[in-house]
């Protein structure tokens, strides 16, 4: 918050040595003190255009300068009021202690205070900005602990501003469009300076020269929208203007710390911190001249050090704190009366970027160079700066202001970024040109150099489904890791659920003899370029017939031979190589005449017993894949009982004598 501003600078401030002033040798400002309040020197916080400036002595009593009158407080603001800015009638915004506690308060000699009452859920508000409406802005807490932008305008009730997402948003500067320049913590707790604009439902968020990662803070507003404050460079606050989408780095001068305090009529003014021995000194920057020590623009031998410009208003006069003579004071300068006698502003023949074009567009930050050719009726040497860069559409963070003739963009494909440039010439003519920087679109898409599936044969074909993987390699022009996703099964015959696509590079097939399966994936790059490979999975067809292994019937034989019908069923033992159940069945019976056999079922049928009869009963065993084997089975019709032919039989062995050891 600005306040914290104010307290790191009372340090700086008491660091800085009483040194000879080095002015300029046409100087461009006269200095005025501004004297003191009751001994004390007040802090400035605003200036107005009529050269009023608002200050607080003390640490805890709002006061205002006015020409000619000086220095004066308000006591109906009680014993303990802050006065932070200043309106062009010379209203006062802060917050004071009321008797309900800590308020924002605006305060007209015409109306005296209006105390501004919290938020909904809140118990204090506090008062930063006030625009010649009489709108204020701040910040209040809210319900849930949170603190929360807010705008007033006179005669109504505070209203929560957009903020960020995060647990803090504060309003400090306002312009008369009604604009908004604060600051406000992210989701995610870091800390990034907003314009709110009205209306609109988010603020513009403005990161910090570090990126997003970085923090960074903004209270300086003026008329046409620029916005001023402090971003992390490289870990360290650096003064800023935000404008038109780019982000410009108004410290020039190798500081550990800087600030931009006040922005009027695209006058920007602030403080720095010299590495060389940390004293502080104030800056002003125009985009004719670029940024400039405020000491160097001053008369020498006025014992004056400007430390910290604090407010400037529309007409570029500025009010601040420094030292006189050693001793701590305020100080108001006034731009020296000039009559340019020359009036031609520069011709500007050339504008070039480099690169104009960039590529591989990879979303990385790029630094482009630019040159411009100008000449002048009479000034050898007009400067020539880089005003802006127009993103036209783009994140404000895809263009930042790096230079007075230099610029860094995202590498986005198929963006265009328009630098504007502004050559001055020695009297203040100013001419304008541009350049466009583009980036081509990715047109190429990714080259698939192999696609391999994970088993690219599946055996046995025994109709389960079976888990397959693919790996894919693939390269792109410019995305390192284009994304390879399994986006269709075809085969040479197929249904439903014989395939499925289980993940991004996964599938389940059906193992189905003879089946071919062809899986084709998609390869697409951060552009949205696609292209297509495939890898083939191969079931072989099971070609090996069941093995009949055994084969009985019952009865075995038939009788007696009394022409009647015997129904007969068969046993088969079948194994096959894929098929763990083969089927088998009686196919045909021959023997006998046409009346004397038939089929019954799978296994069984009906034969005559008729003398003589031979019944050959033919099987088939199947697999799956429709192979087959036969075998048959030989059913007789005895003319005597199977017991009797069995004795007969074994009477012939016994009659021929055999012996098991004996070569017969």
């Amino acid at each position: 918050m600005k306040r914290c501003i104010f307290a790191v600078f009372a340090l700086l401030l008491a660091a800085i040595p009483s040194v000879k002033s080095q002015g300029a040798a046409t100087p461009r400002y006269t200095v005025e003190d501004l004297g003191n309040f009751g001994g004390q020197v007040p802090t400035v916080t605003g200036i107005n255009e009529s050269g009023q400036v608002s200050g607080v002595v003390g640490g805890n009593r709002a006061v205002r300068y006015t020409p000619g009158v000086g220095w004066q407080d308000f006591p109906a603001l009680g014993g303990f009021s802050i006065a932070n800015g200043i309106n062009a009638a010379g209203d006062l915004v802060g917050y004071r202690f009321a008797a309900a506690g800590l308020r924002a308060f605006r305060y007209s000699d015409s109306g005296g205070v209006q105390d501004i009452e919290p938020l909904a859920g809140g118990s204090m508000s506090l008062g930063y900005g006030i625009n010649t409406a009489g709108d204020v802005v701040g910040y209040s807490d809210a319900a849930g602990g949170v603190f929360r932008a807010f705008r007033a305008s006179p005669g109504l009730t505070a209203v929560e501003l957009p903020s960020l997402g995060g647990a803090f948003a504060l309003g400090c500067g306002i312009n008369d469009a009604g604009q908004v320049a604060g600051l406000a913590t992210t989701a995610a707790g870091i800390q990034h300076a907003v314009r709110i604009d009205p209306g609109q439902p988010t603020p513009v968020e403005i990161p910090s020269f570090d990126g997003s990662a970085g923090t960074s803070a903004a209270c300086a507003i003026d008329a046409d929208g620029r916005v001023g404050g402090q971003a992390d460079l490289s870990a360290s606050p650096h003064a800023f203007r935000f404008f038109g989408g780019s982000l410009t780095l108004l410290d020039t001068f190798a500081s550990t710390l800087s600030n931009t305090e006040s922005i009027a009529g695209g006058t920007s003014v602030g403080w720095y911190v010299r590495a060389s021995d940390s004293a502080a000194r104030a800056f002003v920057h125009k985009d004719a001249d670029g940024s400039l020590d405020l000491n160097t623009l001053i008369d020498e031998g006025t014992g004056w050090v400007l430390a910290q410009a604090k407010g400037v208003n529309a007409s570029g006069v500025i009010a601040g704190e420094g030292t006189l003579n050693g001793a701590p004071a305020v100080f108001r300068l006034t731009p020296t009366a000039t009559e340019p006698e020359d009036t031609t502003a520069p011709v500007i023949s050339a504008v070039t970027a480099t690169p104009a074009s960039i590529f591989p567009p990879n979303g990385a930050m790029v630094e482009v160079a630019i040159a411009v050719s100008a000449t002048d009726d009479t000034d050898p040497s007009p400067v020539c700066l880089v005003t802006g860069i127009d993103g036209h559409g783009a994140p404000a963070s895809s263009a930042l202001v790096t230079g007075p003739l230099s610029g860094s963009v995202r590498a986005t494909g198929g963006a265009t970024y328009t630098f504007a440039v502004r050559c001055t010439d020695a009297s203040g003519n100013e001419a304008t040109g541009s350049v466009d920087v583009v980036v081509p679109p990715d047109t190429t898409a990714p080259v698939i150099t192999s696609v391999t599936a994970t088993p690219s044969r599946i055996w046995p074909p025994d109709g389960s489904l079976v888990p397959v993987s693919l790996a894919v390699s693939a390269t792109d022009d410019v995305d390192s890791a284009p994304v390879c996703v399994l986006v269709r099964i075809t085969s040479n015959a197929t249904t439903a659920d014989d395939s499925a696509i289980t993940g991004p590079l996964t599938a389940r097939l059906r193992a189905i003899g003879g089946r071919i399966y062809t899986l084709t994936v998609r390869c697409t790059d951060a552009a949205g370029n696609s292209s297509t490979g495939s890898a083939r999975v191969v079931v072989p067809p099971d070609t090996t017939a069941p093995e009949i292994t055994g084969l009985a019937t019952t009865p075995s034989a038939i009788w007696p031979p009394n022409n009647q019908l015997v129904a007969v069923s068969v046993r088969v033992v079948a194994t096959d190589n894929v098929d763990a159940s083969p089927r088998c069945g009686l196919t045909s019976i021959s023997g006998g005449s046409a009346d004397d056999a038939r089929l019954t079922g799978a296994l069984t049928a009906s034969v005559r017993a008729e003398k003589g009869n031979v019944y050959e009963l033919h099987v088939t065993c199947s697999d799956r894949a429709g192979n087959s084997s036969e075998a048959v089975a030989v059913v007789p019709v005895t003319k005597e009982p199977p017991v009797a032919q069995l004795i007969r039989l074994l009477k012939k062995i016994k009659a021929h004598k055999f012996h098991p050891h004996k070569k017969h």
